[in-house]
């Protein structure tokens, strides 16, 4: 159970059953909330008012969920204090136990309302993403993961790195790991590399669009609106190019993140039906997928890191070869990608069998 701010009673169980609970998902701790209307994470929550005050997660309960995110937890303890309540304790660099500061990162991170970083998880979706490219097959679009990632659109590409840019900005000072897993393929310099690839194809495309004329005047019509021809670069690629280069003049994530939001509302991507995605799009997202799953395929599948290539070293763990290779990789993610189906089959992972394997989990917890 949780514990109220006043300590005034251990035994904070609620005995009233009209009253609402709130349950935490990781730790199982319960509280009882007030009466009235208030914002939690972006729900609205009513519920009758249990006298207990404001409650508060125990410490000795916060260790229990940053284990369970996979943080090391093993510098860290609470103590029972004598006025009933509980402090968080932690070692100096001496040995010698400490209380934990207020400014501590992680009851920072708690404190603040912020998300505990779940290394333990690193982003298994992913490599369901990679198993379901890999296995694509198409007439249309091409077989393999190149064409599964042609067949989402040219939309696509610009949707994902919008989101990409957005989480980053989040992560950025919070967790700093994360964030440089994720920007060392999905950057700014990618960023600006694909706004001049899109801005390329624009004018390209204007150009080859039907001439209509207004008294004797030619003009195309491009996403809605008319554009005299002898003003397709001042009128519609120079504002582009300025919006470009917001992204290229960018100082912090959060500013990247809007300026490449921008960029992708403004840059007529409705019309964009037969551009190509940027190459060097397409080789990040090799890059960041490959990584993703061969971090989960070391630490759930007990996968090995493969043997025939420059990265294994006898002493080193598979997660420190694999950070070998995607520094050495971070231009390059179509060789990571290559690095991981080596993986899958010296590993001998049966790509099918895992995915029925998911398919039947997904399908046991729906009938629960």
């Amino acid at each position: 159970m949780a514990t109220p701010k006043n300590n005034e009673s251990k035994n904070n169980t609620v005995n009233n059953p009209t009253e609402t609970k709130v349950k935490c998902p990781v730790c199982g701790t319960e509280f009882a909330i007030g009466e009235r209307e208030h914002k939690a994470t972006n729900v609205t929550v009513i519920g009758k008012d249990s006298g207990l005050g404001t409650i508060y997660l125990p410490v000795s309960k916060r260790g229990e969920v940053l284990a369970k995110a996979g943080v090391d937890t093993s510098r860290y303890f609470s103590i029972e204090l004598p006025n009933g309540g509980t402090q968080l304790m932690t070692y100096d660099e001496n040995g010698i136990p400490v209380a934990v500061k207020s400014d501590d990162p992680i009851v920072q991170q708690i404190v603040s309302g912020g998300t505990v970083p779940n290394r333990s998880l690193f982003r298994r979706w992913v490599m369901s993403q990679m198993f379901h490219g890999l296995r694509f097959a198409s007439y249309y679009y091409g077989d393999g993961f190149s064409g599964w990632l042609k067949s989402h659109g040219y939309k696509y590409q610009w949707k994902m790195i919008v989101e990409e840019f957005r989480v980053q900005a989040r992560l950025n000072g919070r967790d700093n790991e994360n964030f440089a897993a994720r920007n060392r393929w999905f950057n700014k310099e990618l960023a600006a590399e694909m706004a001049a690839c899109h801005i390329e194809q624009m004018r390209r495309d204007a150009s080859r669009r039907p001439n209509h004329k207004c008294k004797g005047v030619p003009y195309v019509h491009y996403d809605h609106h008319n554009y005299f021809v002898t003003d397709i670069e001042k009128k519609l690629i120079t504002p582009m190019v300025t919006m470009a280069l917001r992204i290229h003049d960018a100082k912090t994530p959060q500013g990247l993140y809007e300026a490449v939001r921008d960029f992708a509302n403004t840059a007529h991507i409705n019309v964009a039906g037969d551009f190509s995605m940027c190459a060097r799009f397409k080789d990040a997202y090799k890059g960041m997928g490959a990584y993703a799953t061969m971090q989960n395929l070391l630490r759930f599948h007990g996968c090995r890191f493969p043997k025939d290539n420059e990265f294994y070293a006898p002493r080193k763990s598979g997660l420190q070869m694999l950070e070998d290779a995607a520094v050495a990789y971070a231009d390059e993610g179509w060789r990571l990608l290559g690095l991981m189906k080596q993986m899958l089959d010296e590993n001998h992972i049966d790509i099918e069998a895992k995915m029925k394997e998911w398919r039947e989990a997904k399908r046991r917890k729906n009938l629960r």
